[in-house]
Formats: structure tokens, sequence, C-alpha cells
């Protein structure tokens, strides 16, 4: 039991961007996407951004670790896109609990909150 006390949260975030890539809102390459958050790391102006690890799916991720001092708490965040130039952040926030293992969130759309 001592070591869940202690379990840090893992967790990979995925964003969808195949309508991004379609209409060339997002062109790899020149474009990023980043998340952003308010628990640390990713409330720091060092950025993690998301990459397309297999490029026909269309699919960005990224594998955050946060501190077990946060389990059980809600992280609130949003994906921010930079397209040629112009920052574009999503409108609603997205969350997740903190849960002390690991998680492999949905892939879900940019900026899309029909779910």
């Amino acid at each position: 039991m001592g070591s869940e006390i202690n379990a840090q949260t893992s967790i990979t975030f995925n964003v969808n961007l195949k309508p991004q890539l379609e209409d060339s809102t997002f062109v790899p390459g020149r474009d990023q996407i980043k998340i952003i958050g308010d628990k640390y790391p990713i409330d720091t102006p060092n950025p993690y951004y998301l990459v397309d690890e297999a490029p026909k799916d269309s699919i960005y991720s990224v594998t955050i670790r946060f501190s077990s001092r946060f389990r059980g708490q809600m992280l609130n965040y949003n994906f921010e896109m930079t397209s040629n130039y112009t920052k574009l952040t999503e409108v609603l926030p997205r969350s997740v609990q903190l849960q002390g293992r690991e998680v492999e969130l949905d892939p879900l759309y940019f900026n899309a909150f029909a779910w």
C-alpha cells in the first residue's frame, strides 16, 4: 500500500487534428500544439508539445507525469495551437482527475466539446 500513496499520475494526452490537417489550419513542420493547465509541470513557462508518432492517424500525443501530491485532484487543461504564428486556444476547459496511475485519454478533436 505504501507505494500506492506515492504513486505519480502519468497521463497521455491525445488530440485528433484531422480537421485542422485537412483544411491546412495546422501544417506539420510549421505549426505546433501544446498543452496548458493549472498543475505543475504544465503550468510553467516550459511548454509540453504534442507530437504525431504515427503520421497517418492525425493523433498528436504527449505523456506527462504529475506529482503524487496532486493525487485525487482535478487537473484543468486545454490544448493550444500555434497556427501560422497565430495562437488558437480551446474555448472550454477540459479536466481529468489525477488518480495516481497511468491514464491514456481518448483522442478528442481540437476545440470540439461534444462528448
